[in-house]
């Protein structure tokens, strides 16, 4: 499933999300609107008021849908499309994004959304989408779509040993197209250093064993894979940053994290490093679903692979193969 904020770059969102999912993996695309009466005076300004406002609404959305599932139709790809209007549904766009991939058992849910410096009608913030779908997530940030599709040559997956970070790193292995350059890495926060050398051999050790298990998990996925241990600085500094730091660096295309680390449930999503990701990264970042359901939920994965993690090749629901579904008149709400 993909949404946009404001539709911008809709169509480059899905094919995107594309690239991580089976040829005939079926998409559906959303467009939300916001409520009139939560417009800032400054959106109101040049728009007809009330119902007017409204229907300039509906009918930039529907052009919004429109383009995008022609774009996608060129593809050869039918995707089916919805239009949520909050104010009918009189809910938020976090719980209306959340429904709708309940609706269409969404594996994936692609988010384009702008900097939170930016003012939107209709907010999509990751975040929130992230804590209310508990779904995989795909979100790029909107500038990165204003021209034409984001590359995807090099893509980073932060470990710490928890189950959610290991679901991450199969997600990666088993999705990303394989010539995808592979990088893993361990953070070590140094604040956390206290206590003499007998600490430092439980740092070390834990470092070494989850490097160890993570280069036997992409042991047999045939991808180029390289896995590091880097560390915070001494003072002002935490893992978040040290991730994103080397996400810039290395000119990675894709960063790859689990939503609840190995000190943070998902329940308390934001301080966490996915947060700090969803929330400053420059590039695209690929959350993997929480650990409870990335066990019931399948992963996409690579077809050029041998047998082992990364040897299947379609994209299946948790309760078996989709039925192509008919496209959704638009206005058309979820159950």
């Amino acid at each position: 499933m993909a949404t946009a904020e404001g539709g911008s770059g809709l169509a480059a969102l899905a094919a995107f999300a594309c690239r991580l999912a089976d040829r005939d993996a079926p998409i559906s695309l959303v467009e939300l609107i916001a409520n009139p009466a939560s417009l800032m005076p400054a959106h109101q300004l040049g728009l007809p008021a009330g119902a007017g406002t409204h229907a300039a609404m509906l009918r930039r959305a529907e052009l919004a849908l429109r383009d995008a599932a022609t774009a996608l139709a060129l593809e050869r790809r039918e995707p089916d499309v919805q239009l949520l209007d909050l104010s009918a549904l009189h809910t938020t766009a976090p719980v209306a994004v959340a429904r709708a991939a309940d609706a269409c058992d969404a594996d994936l849910v692609a988010l384009a959304a702008h900097h939170p410096g930016q003012h939107w009608a209709c907010r999509l913030d990751p975040e929130e989408i992230a804590y209310a779908t508990h779904r995989t997530l795909l979100y790029v940030p909107s500038q990165l779509l204003a021209f034409e599709e984001p590359p995807l040559a090099r893509a980073l997956i932060a470990v710490d040993g928890s189950a959610s970070a290991y679901a991450a790193l199969r997600l990666a292995v088993g999705c990303l197209p394989a010539d995808v350059e592979l990088r893993v890495i361990y953070v070590v926060e140094r604040t956390l250093h206290v206590g003499g050398r007998e600490l430092d051999h439980l740092f070390e050790d834990d470092r070494a064993s989850t490097l160890a298990r993570a280069r036997a998990l992409v042991a047999s996925c045939g991808a180029r894979v390289s896995l590091a241990a880097l560390a915070t600085h001494v003072e002002l500094d935490d893992v978040a940053s040290t991730i994103l730091r080397e996400a810039r660096g290395g000119g990675a295309d894709l960063l790859v994290i689990g939503l609840e680390g190995r000190r943070m449930r998902a329940q308390a999503l934001p301080g966490s490093v996915a947060s700090h990701a969803l929330r400053d990264a420059l590039c695209p970042v690929l959350v993997a679903a929480p650990a409870i359901r990335a066990t019931a939920q399948p992963i996409v994965t690579r077809a050029s692979h041998g047998a082992g993690v990364g040897s299947e090749t379609s994209v299946h629901s948790r309760s078996g193969p989709r039925e192509p579904r008919a496209t959704r008149a638009f206005g058309t709400t979820p159950r």
